[in-house]
């Protein structure tokens, strides 16, 4: 009787593992070039988690770009006042307790580096980014709700409709252990066609809100939720100490390389806190039209 000898499968735990293919697009990406104006206004809404972490940045970018702008206007929106347990997880100290956060911000900063920024406590609305002649406009958003995000997404349309003035919004969010900074410029898809001028130089990118829809609907923390300890909140959301700053530091960069270095060559950044990794989608037209999922042309 013959034996047939049967091959052996080979063991896929000792198989080498598929390379996962290099991207290489941040090598193509155009630089983000706004339009050149003599006038720089910078409008932070939200003062409180990635808000009151982003404020300081802000002051200090404001204070480089004086050498750069005849004019710079920083503005600070919240109509929050810091409580005690805002103090575990945002930039505040328990002497400002019953503070408007905007105020008490803009107070410290001025007080710090002899500025003018402008406090309102209140929450912003698409009118107050009207359009100024030869302005360009920076909306930080760092809110966490659908309401004032609508309200930034509004304003990009009403800026939209002047030749000699441009506004971009740069916006950040986070959960517990994820968040993003992303940044546009255009609240229409149809008006993206011209974004490209040249293929090193990007002009216009879509809003925060045509990349992510889910930002102008109602979130969480829209919600009425009980209140809890800060023992409480620590013990459920231990994370969250860290977050916020991360978020706010790499809306500071985009700031920084929209205004000052002028070379920003990313549009979305998204950052992990459990693999401790960040993503950014680089601004190639394939990229931007595959983010808005869409074929280019």
């Amino acid at each position: 009787m013959t034996t047939r000898r049967r091959s052996r499968p080979s063991n896929p735990s000792t198989a080498p593992a598929p390379q996962p293919l290099l991207d290489l697009g941040h090598l193509h990406a155009a630089r983000v070039l706004p339009k050149l104006c003599a006038a720089l206004r910078l409008i932070q809404v939200g003062c409180g988690g990635i808000g009151g972490f982003l404020a300081t940045s802000t002051a200090r970018l404001a204070r480089e770009c004086q050498s750069l702008y005849e004019e710079v206007t920083v503005q600070f929106f919240d109509g929050d006042t810091v409580e005690e347990r805002n103090i575990r997880r945002q930039n505040f100290c328990l002497a400002e307790v019953g503070q408007n956060k905007a105020e008490t911000l803009a107070y410290r900063l001025n007080m710090a580096w002899g500025l003018t920024i402008e406090a309102y406590p209140r929450h912003f609305k698409s009118g107050d980014a009207r359009p100024s002649p030869n302005t360009l406009t920076v909306l930080l958003g760092c809110v966490d709700n659908g309401q004032a995000r609508r309200a930034l997404h509004t304003s990009l349309s009403e800026n939209g409709q002047q030749d000699d003035s441009q506004c971009w919004w740069i916006d950040g969010g986070n959960l517990t252990a994820h968040g993003q900074a992303v940044i546009g410029n255009l609240s229409r898809v149809d008006k993206l066609d011209k974004s490209f001028p040249l293929r090193t130089i990007c002009q216009s990118l879509p809003s925060p809100a045509l990349l992510h829809p889910e930002l102008l609907s109602t979130q969480t923390d829209d919600l009425p939720r009980p209140k809890q300890s800060c023992a409480e909140l620590a013990a459920i959301d231990p994370q969250s100490l860290t977050i916020n700053a991360i978020i706010a530091s790499h809306m500071a960069d985009y700031l920084l390389r929209l205004l000052i270095t002028k070379d920003l060559r990313r549009f979305a950044t998204y950052i992990d806190m459990n693999t401790g990794s960040a993503r950014s989608l680089p601004t190639t037209p394939e990229q931007v039209a595959q983010a808005l999922g869409q074929s280019e042309g």
